[in-house]
């Protein structure tokens, strides 16, 4: 009786190690496959991972198209500076030259009037050196005068009218003023001839004016 339970406590205890065998086997299974799973996700993680950028070959011949942008720009600069100062140096030249020309024209009219004086300057002196009667030598200065006049006259030159004209600030000055029977601001007497040269006020006439005063003109009348 006894030897029949020491053996069923044989064979359960071969039973209990067989399942522990098994048991370990199953552990160390899923130990590897858990591990094999691991290294298959870092495997994943490395490949989804972007690959580190390679250096672009572009780059060295960016640098280069730079420079030469730079030089093409060193080199436009260049041709507009001194465009520029080709251009200067041709307007500085253009207003020597148009001084120049104005002076030399201004000197050609100044010759021309002065050649046409000359024939004055001459009877001026020989009325001048005239000792003939008085009559005589009035009537030849007053023909020289004409003939002043006449020169003047062809450069332009001619006087402004004035007495029995109406006041004209554009072309009067007006000295004084005196009551009168004319209408109002009507020349009464011109106290320094005033000239046009051309269509040109060279000189304003200095003249007196009239005021208008009715009592005098009520006096007119009645005369």
């Amino acid at each position: 009786m006894v030897e029949k339970n020491k053996g069923k406590n044989g064979t359960d205890q071969k039973l209990e190690e067989l399942t522990e065998e098994s048991t370990a086997t199953r552990d160390e299974a899923a130990g590897t496959v858990a591990c094999g799973q691991g290294e298959t996700g870092e495997q994943e993680k490395a490949k989804e991972a972007p690959a580190p950028e390679a250096a672009s070959p572009e780059a060295p011949d960016t640098t280069q198209a730079l420079h030469k942008k730079v030089e093409e720009l060193e080199r436009e600069k260049e041709e507009y500076l001194q465009s520029y100062l080709r251009l200067r140096a041709d307007f500085e030249n253009y207003k020597r030259r148009t001084r120049q020309e104005i002076q030399q024209a201004a000197d050609a009219g100044k010759e021309e009037l002065l050649t046409q004086l000359l024939p004055v300057l001459d009877n001026l002196e020989l009325a001048l050196a005239s000792t003939g009667e008085p009559e005589k030598w009035r009537s030849g200065v007053e023909m020289i005068f004409r003939q002043f006049l006449g020169v003047l006259a062809e450069t332009g030159l001619r006087p402004i009218p004035a007495v029995g004209e109406s006041f004209d600030p554009k072309h009067h000055e007006a000295l004084m003023r005196e009551a009168s029977s004319q209408p109002e601001n009507t020349i009464l007497e011109e106290i320094k001839k005033g000239y046009f040269f051309k269509e040109k006020t060279l000189r304003p006439s200095l003249v007196k004016v009239s005021a208008f005063d009715p009592d005098l003109a009520g006096e007119k009348e009645k005369e």
